[in-house]
């Protein structure tokens, strides 16, 4: 699988400029092709991109489904810093976390939760290392 396959495989749910597709989908190549897979299905990854200001959704568009927002102050990070945040969220994701917005959380459910993405993150980034 290469990148192309990757953002192919998302149709059309990594929003953004090339260069930020490029990075989702190496990134997302870390990880084993059943982890992407099952993002495929359920995830939107959202940025910014060069040829648009805003985007408006369908309510149908992103029901039953995750949204990983990514700013463009992390995108102007390094590649290393990127794909960590990226793994990060996507540790929210295959983890099954909750957030705060709709469900109140003590801290240290928060900070468990934060502690088990940051795991998830350096895992499969350390990975790429080896």
């Amino acid at each position: 699988m290469n990148t192309q396959n990757v953002i192919d495989k998302f149709r059309g749910k990594i929003l953004g400029n090339q260069a930020t597709k490029k990075i989702i989908a190496e990134t997302l190549l870390l990880l084993p092709e059943k982890t992407i897979e099952d993002l495929s299905k359920h995830v939107w990854f959202m940025s910014s991109f060069d040829d648009a200001w805003a985007y408006t959704f369908r309510g149908n568009d992103l029901k039953g489904k995750k949204m990983i927002f990514l700013s463009d102050e992390l995108l102007s990070q390094d590649k290393e810093s990127i794909q960590f945040t990226i793994l990060h969220e996507v540790g929210h994701v295959v983890l099954n976390h909750r957030n705060s917005i709709n469900f109140r959380q003590t801290r240290e459910e928060v900070n468990k939760q934060e502690q088990e993405a940051d795991k998830f993150a350096f895992r499969y980034l350390n990975q790429s290392f080896l």
